[in-house]
């Protein structure tokens, strides 16, 4: 699973990426209570897979903190990050869905 957006970009080195491919990390707190995702851009899933270095960006904030309830949500925590990043970058104006 990975995300992909659809609005361009600019780097803080001043190139625009259409197309970048995101990777997504999560992690739950002990309790149960909240899930962190925070996703990781490169210029395409080949550029991650060969090792390279994330994309930077000035101002696009790539994480979230949901409130999260593990007994009655669903145990996927992954997905659901995928999710609430989607619905933050809109927030921010940037389009970006994800790849199953």
């Amino acid at each position: 699973m990975s995300l992909t957006l659809q609005t361009p970009v600019t780097t803080v080195q001043g190139f625009e990426v259409s197309d970048a491919y995101g990777r997504v990390s999560v992690l739950d707190n002990y309790q149960g209570t909240q899930i962190q995702g925070t996703v990781d851009f490169y210029v395409s899933e080949q550029a991650y897979l060969d090792g390279a270095s994330a994309l930077q960006f000035n101002g696009l904030y790539t994480q979230s903190l949901e409130p999260y309830d593990r007994n009655v949500m669903t145990t996927d925590v992954l997905d659901l990050a995928h999710d609430n990043l989607i619905a933050g970058l809109a927030q921010q104006n940037i389009v970006a869905v994800k790849n199953l």
